[in-house]
């Protein structure tokens, strides 16, 4: 079993839909920022007030103002997103005569101090049966909304430190002896006494579930009796008898009811208790695991060899589950080449578990189903004798068919699957860019492409519902298809048909129903959690890592190391995460720490690493000797790459020792370089767990320097951080590091460069204070960048690679040793480079403080409080075409239903004999009903689920096109996570799950109402007894319902909480290990995971109360029909008497089904809810087009800004502040200015992504505020500062409408110098091209083989353009703009991230290709600049000097001039580059 489902792994069962990684982190997502939105709801009662972010928040917070009415208008209000979340009233106190619901009278009880235990654990017996225990939250529910206080706390019993010590050692016990599957039978015997009453439960109900409907053979053959008796004037048999025989059923209905409910309570229970121990088991491996099972490392370096094993373990892990782990000696490999990073743990912890805890819920019918059929049969047999065996040949014949149906159905919700991913993916990459979409006026271009995805994904969607609803048709009519035959069988016998065995028959088939549909379900669900124990368990028993170093408390020193050697694992088999990202000057520790030890992004699918990253040697340490004693500073340096932190990291118990020994002497406390904050309070973050001690705390904050943060921050040192420390800056993260480190008092200090991130003047005084201060009698070792500090250390360590160079002082090294000076010389030139090249820009610090108070900034979601509005159902019914589809798909379902119980009814006229037809007829006809029913039936589905299909496609692409017109402050206002969760997880919620709950609920409250008319119709007394049940109905779900939306909730909130510490810890895991508080944050985990259960629990015991009560209400239905049954027993013909009681058994079942599926229904249409406000309610930018603009326009490309006030949202200050400024045509203009002067405002203003508060800018003579977006953005070109490339191809990303030749593309690529001046579109389309390799051109060998990488139109690019380097990637957007041939080009410092030679290449392209168009260019560096025509120096949002460089340069005491004098500028330099820009322009006139 466990081979079949490793291939269907991600599917769980089509019911559960695809509970997937993605959109299991979109569900956390959403439950945090419905946290963040009750959050912002507390904190500023009924109004979000507009957060002033100063004119810092340069692009961050971009709002539209009304600009003068004759312009085209688009507005944004501040409450836009906001004014559906307001607040929820607390329900006022009324005096009992003015509150028509009796149940509202009495006091609202109070919110009380601390939470209460689960008064489960100490109920009494009648308590616990009825769920009684759980009246007084349910009360409190329904008189106001819960608080987080009246959640119980969990019962004890079922608190998750017992239940996981006891399950840890009965595993550990397991694997000991060597048991076969250890986890499995560990949670057995864990969970041993709870489990089997659950399926005692479930045992009797099943076969009481089977006896009840067999009893009423004699309750009908005892009304047939006295009708025949009253018929013919004999005497009646006594009326006790029927009455007796109606209080046997309904005892028997009772007892099978509350035997379900314990039954599934049980199940759910032990689920959540097992899903509880699994997530904290495996949170205590991930703490411990060593790092080669991590990366999934063979013991062989050499990696064919290692992917050879793993293939081996791969073949036998699959085959036989749990075999491969035995002892934990020895070098196991995990089972593929994958290992176990971050990425798989949190799948474990999310998928895996959850997979488990589904399949305790409804375990025990795997055995139970098959027992209740086979007594079904024995009574079917009594019944009907022989007869029967052909209804239930018809049974067994088509079940396994179906299931094989249902199979197939994985398939392809796979391939679904695949396409629903792409366009999720593509929507990511628009929405991450939208504003560079923007800036081009591709908006339409990309909704094309979604288009085109969202047509293939629907059709095949459709394909997949219809399918799956020609399944259920037929597994719905095979019981009445097998009655069907078993009854004419039973006539064609030579029987007569007696009421009382036909009806009683009829309801033992109606009664296979739910078994029959639930067994294949269990089994899918069982199947699936099978995998993912063996998974689970694969994972506990990966090797651990023992702690390298020997602890001495007593030794002379506080680190010893003699011979040691280290190695980091091979990186697992993807992409690895050094090589993406960080071009910069810093892979220092990417030689190390990160690269060998995490799997990144699964990038390696896309087949990334092949282009990025041959598989690496792993980087190791060698014969290390070193003693370094207990109050010694000592300095590690070294180049790039030499292993500096790999020593650091070595020390810390990162890497795993080879050989030799390492001597502890003390505790250690670890600051890496990557600082690792928790998402906790500024406070905790520094005391990591340690007692407060005021004196030192106050002296750790005053020497790093945090204590001006800390005033800075809202709540001084209570503030909250975000999750890994987004909410502050680099140099803030490092310092808390450091504090961290300092705070914990430990002997032996390790530092990796913790000085890089903070400014000089914080990284003295940090040294100064902390590190030779509060530090002085502690071993301490620094590994560093910073010469400066050496000087002041007691010895240097000196780190080549990986081995070490020299240990000695400052002096000595700087007189005996060659390589040591060159190292400082070089060095100390970088420094230089580094310092000038910072002189502009202020330190990092600054702008994290000045948004520190912005946190308003995002906005609250708007979340819907109560129910889903009328207004959406009709909006959702008009989205499928037209508003007449509802009345089809109710006139469908009224005629199967009607059909249903037609074919039901004419069963009984036969028995009866009412018309006096042949058998013939009888028969014909009955066949006929059936098979129209079936029919029916299915047509009400498959129209049901296409019309839902087109609704939900119809909506998305009004949501997406309204998001990508919105303007640019929603987007800056809103988290990506928020706007993508709505276009995945909502959609696929529409997609796959909402037609289904639908048809669900449609269905049985059809077949509830056609039961009722046809009882009301023969016993008109039933309408009496059906109005007050139907009220409890009304009321117990209501009463239900209030409670239970605030339970869901809460738990919601706590599970993404635990979400939130384990992803935290297991990103934390080094500094856990380093600071050895395993236990701590293990302990921590089991507290969160406690109060995620008490509410997960709680929901659990609120379906049951819900349960119990309304099968009374359906019990006492039975009882009701069958007293009038055997009062009217002389007036009623007994064939209708047995119909109606056939009936009303199969309908106690529903009822509660019903109200399950009417809640399901109301999610899904908050899915709609929230789809329809994207589509409808987001304020939009101007239009597209208004007026026609001449085709040639711009011809001249003048600018002119007249008097230009902008702001980017109303309540924020002028960003632009009466600028006025005249570009000529063909002008080359050189912006430069401090940050947040308001350069890219410039820029935001001429493509409008914010509208201008003030004045007015034309170009060419048109007021550009008057003519359509499309048609100004479409005219103008941009090159931006991060080059955006789309996943595509490269003619895609230069032309995505197709507007250009593929000469002018090639034209455009030679241009940017991305492909050699010779080479032409038909040497690059040579037959080679596909691998990119050996091009071998018609005429020129020479330039193939110097660039084999070569770049073509058809070239694939991936996600971001990850393929293309950084260099390539720039001139790449320059090649765009050089296609787009517009007059006026804008481009933004495109050359602050690229090295000098691509820099020259950018600056050449930009002088050849633009000549004679007017250029803007913001710029970063000055010497890219210094030969324009004009500069324009920006202070403040005004323009501050605006001349030719020259005179620029002579005005002394100028900005300008104080630049230059910076950056080393001498007025030669500017003549040459006049000189340069004119010969160059002349250059090309001669070609031309």
């Amino acid at each position: 079993m466990a081979g079949a489902s490793s291939e269907k792994e991600t599917d769980v069962p089509d019911p559960v839909a695809r509970y997937s990684q993605s959109s299991l982190q979109d569900e956390l997502v959403e439950e945090e920022e419905k946290i963040a939105a009750a959050q912002l709801r507390k904190d500023n009662d009924d109004e979000i007030r507009p957060v002033d972010d100063g004119a810092e928040s340069g692009e961050d917070g971009e709002k539209r103002r009304r600009p003068q009415l004759n312009l085209v208008k688009s507005y944004a209000t501040g409450t836009s997103a906001v004014s559906a979340a307001s607040e929820r009233e607390k329900p006022e106190q009324k005096p009992w005569y003015k509150q028509p619901n009796p149940l509202r009278w009495g006091k609202i009880p109070p919110v009380p101090e601390e939470r209460k235990v689960s008064p489960e654990y100490k109920a009494g017996f009648f308590n616990l049966l009825f769920f009684q225990w759980m009246g007084p939250l349910m009360q409190t529910g329904y008189k106001r909304p819960l608080e987080f206080n009246d959640i119980y706390s969990v019962n004890p019993n079922r608190a998750v430190d017992p239940l996981t010590e006891k399950m840890k050692e009965s595993f550990q016990r397991r694997v000991a002896n060597g048991d076969k599957y250890p986890l499995l039978w560990a949670m057995h015997e864990t969970f041993f006494k709870e489990f089997w009453l659950g399926g005692l439960f479930q045992l009797s109900s099943s076969i009481l579930q089977v006896m009840s409907p067999f009893t009423l053979r004699y309750l009908i053959q005892f009304s047939t009796d006295a009708y025949i008796a009253s018929s013919e004037g004999l005497p009646a048999p006594h009326i006790g008898a029927g009455i007796g025989l109606v209080l046997g059923v309904t005892a028997m209905q009772i007892l099978q009811s509350l035997g379900t409910n314990h039954f599934i309570y049980r199940g759910m229970l032990i689920g959540g208790m097992n899903r509880a121990s699994l997530i904290s088991l495996i949170y205590e491996k991930s703490m411990v695991i060593s790092g080669r099972a991590k990366a999934g490392g063979a013991e062989l370096p050499d990696i064919p060899a290692a992917k050879v094993v793993e293939k081996e373990s791969e073949k036998k892990g699959k085959g036989k589950g749990g075999e491969k782990g035995a002892p934990e000696g020895q070098a196991g490999v995990a089972g593929d080449g994958t290992g176990w990073g971050n990425g798989r743990v949190v799948n474990l912890m999310s998928v895996d578990t959850y997979r488990v805890d589904q399949a305790c819920g409804l375990f025990h019918i795997i055995w139970t189903a098959p027992i209740a059929c086979i007594i079904t049969l024995a009574m079917l047999l009594i019944n009907l004798t022989y007869s029967a065996l052909a209804g239930f040949a018809l049974l067994v014949i088509g079940m396994p068919v179906l299931t094989r149906a249902i199979k197939s159905l994985f398939a392809r919700r796979k391939g679904i699957n695949k396409i629903t991913d792409q366009r999720v993916s593509l929507t990511q990459e628009i929405l991450q860019s939208v504003r560079f979409v923007k800036f081009f006026g591709w908006e339409s271009s990309f909704i094309k492409r979604l288009d085109e995805f969202r047509a293939r994904e629907i059709s095949a969607i459709q394909v997949l519902l219809a399918i799956r609803n020609a399944i259920m048709a037929v597994s719905l009519s095979l019981p009445i298809f097998a009655s069907m035959l078993s009854f004419i069988t039973y006539s064609l016998s030579n029987h007569n048909l007696a009421p009382a065995q036909v009806f009683s028959s009829l309801a033992l088939f109606n009664g296979l129903r739910m078994p029959l549909n639930m067994l294949p379900l269990v089994i899918g669900q069982v199947t699936d959690a099978w995998s993912s124990i063996s998974r689970i368990q694969e994972f506990l028993l990966a090797e651990e890592r023992e702690d390298e170093a020997v602890l001495k408390p007593d030794a002379p020193n506080a680190v010893e190391m003699h011979n040691a050697s280290f190695t980091w694992e091979r990186t697992p088999t993807q992409d690895s995460e050094a090589t993406v990202g960080n071009v910069g000057p810093k892979p220092k520790s990417a030689s190390g720490t990160k690269e060998k030890k995490r799997p990144s992004s699964p990038a390696d699918s896309a087949g990334e690493s092949s282009t990025l990253v041959e598989e690496r040697e792993p980087f190791k340490l060698q014969d290390l000797n070193l003693e370094i004693g207990r109050n010694e500073l000592v300095a590690v340096i070294g180049t790039v790459g030499s292993g500096k932190s790999s020593l650091l990291a070595a020390l810390a118990g990162d890497m795993r020792k080879t050989s030799g020994e390492v001597i502890l002497g003390a505790s250690r406390a670890f600051c890496p370089q990557y600082a690792w904050i928790q998402n906790t309070t500024v406070k905790e973050n520094i005391m990591f767990g340690k007692e407060m001690n005021k004196e030192w705390y106050s002296d750790v904050i005053k020497a790093c320097a945090l204590q001006p943060d800390l005033d800075m921050l809202p709540n001084h040192d209570l503030t909250e951080i975000g999750e890994r420390g987004i909410t502050i800056s680099g140099g803030q993260k490092q310092r808390l590091n450091i504090a961290r480190a300092i705070y914990f008092d430990a002997d032996i200090v390790l530092m990796d460069d913790p000085l890089s991130a903070v400014d000089a003047h914080v990284g003295r005084h940090i040294f100064d204070n902390a590190i030779l201060g509060l530090l002085k009698d502690k071993c301490r070792i620094l590994a560093t960048h910073q010469l400066w500090v050496l000087s002041r250390c007691d010895r240097i360590i000196w780190m080549e690679g990986g081995k070490i160079q020299a240990i000695d002082t400052f002096d000595n090294l700087m007189k005996n040793s060659e390589g040591f000076q060159q190292l400082m010389e070089t060095t100390a030139v970088e420094e230089k480079k580094d310092s000038a090249a910072v002189t502009q820009v202020p330190g990092d610090e600054e702008p994290a403080k000045k948004k520190k108070k912005g946190k308003g900034l995002m906005q609250s979601e708007e979340r819907a409080v109560a129910s889903v509005p009328w207004s959406v159902y009709t909006s959702y019914v008009r989205a499928s075409g037209t508003i007449l589809n509802a009345p089809i798909v109710l006139g469908l379902l009224v005629l199967s239903q009607g059909s249903n119980i037609m074919t039901s009814l004419w069963l009984s006229y036969w028995t009866s004999d009412k018309f006096g037809f042949n058998m013939g007829t009888y028969i014909g006809v009955y066949a006929g009903l059936g098979a129209v029913q079936a029919l029916l039936m299915f047509a009400f589905m498959v129209s049901l689920s296409i019309f839902g299909t087109r609704a939900s496609k119809a909506m998305l692409r009004h949501a997406v096109s309204r998001v990508l017109r919105a303007p640019m402050s929603f987007f800056d206002t809103t988290p990506l996570g928020r706007i993508t969760n709505r276009f995945s997880r909502d959609v696929d919620v529409m997609d796959n799950n909402l037609t289904d709950a639908m048809r669900m609920y449609f269905f049985s409250i059809g077949s509830i109402i056609a039961v009722f008319a046809l009882i009301i119709a023969f016993f008109h007394y039933f309408a009496i007894a059906l109005v007050p049940l139907f009220l409890l109905f009304l009321f117990a779900t209501s009463y239900y319902r209030s409670s239970a939306r605030e339970v869901k909730r809460f738990e919601a909130v706590l599970r993404s909480n635990v979400f939130a510490k384990f992803g935290e810890g297991l990103s934390g895991v080094a500094c856990i290990r380093a600071y050895d508080l395993k236990d701590r944050f293990i302990a921590d985990l089991r507290k969160s995971i406690d109060e995620m259960d008490s509410a997960y629990y709680l929901t659990y015991s609120n379906q049951r109360w819900l349960s119990v009560r309304l099968d009374m209400i359906g019990n006492a239905l039975v009882f009701t029909t069958g007293i009038l049954v055997v009062t009217s027993r002389f007036s009623v013909s007994p064939s209708i008497g047995g119909l109606v009681l056939s009936y009303i058994l199969s309908i106690v079942q529903m009822i509660q089904f019903t109200v399950r599926q009417l809640a399901e229904v109301e999610n899904g249409m908050n899915a709609v809810e929230r789809l329809q406000y994207y589509g409808t309610k987001l304020e939009e930018e101007a239009p597209l087009k208004t007026i026609e603009v001449r085709k040639s326009w711009p011809e001249k490309g003048e600018i002119i800004f007249d008097n230009v006030e902008m702001r980017y949202r109303a309540g924020l200050p002028l960003v632009l502040q009466g600028l006025s400024m005249h570009v000529r045509g063909g002008e080359r203009i050189g912006i430069v200015g401090r940050t947040g002067a308001g350069k890219s405002s410039i820029m935001s203003t001429l493509f409008r992504l914010v509208e201008l508060s003030g004045g007015h800018i034309t170009i060419d003579g048109l007021n550009i505020s008057t003519i359509g977006l499309q048609d100004l953005r479409s005219r103008l070109a941009i090159i931006p500062q991060d080059p955006t490339l789309f996943r595509g191809t490269v003619r895609s990303n230069l032309d995505p409408f197709g507007e250009h030749t593929d000469l002018e593309l090639w034209s455009a690529l030679r241009q940017a110098d991305l492909v050699p001046s010779d080479a032409s579109p038909q040497t690059a389309a040579a037959p080679s091209s596909s691998s990119g390799d050996e091009i071998t051109p018609v005429n020129n060998t020479a330039v193939a083989t110097r660039d084999p990488g070569r770049i073509h139109l058809d070239s694939i690019v991936e996600e971001d353009g990850l393929n293309f380097s950084l260099g390539q990637r720039q001139l790449m957007a320059l090649a765009r703009a050089l296609v787009r041939g517009s007059q006026i080009i804008v481009c933004d410092e495109a050359t602050s991230s690229v090295d000098m030679e691509t820099d020259d290449k950018i600056q050449a392209t930009i002088a050849n290709g633009f000549r004679g168009k007017t250029l803007l260019c913001i710029a970063h560096r000055l010497r890219t600049i210094i030969g324009y025509d004009r500069i324009c120096v920006m202070d403040k949002g005004r323009i501050a000097e605006m001349d030719t460089p020259l005179n620029l340069w002579k005005m002394e005491g100028g900005i300008f001039r104080g630049m230059c004098d910076r950056s080393g500028i001498r007025m030669e330099d500017i003549r040459g580059a006049r000189e340069e820009m004119e010969m160059r322009d002349d250059g090309r006139r001669e070609l031309e």
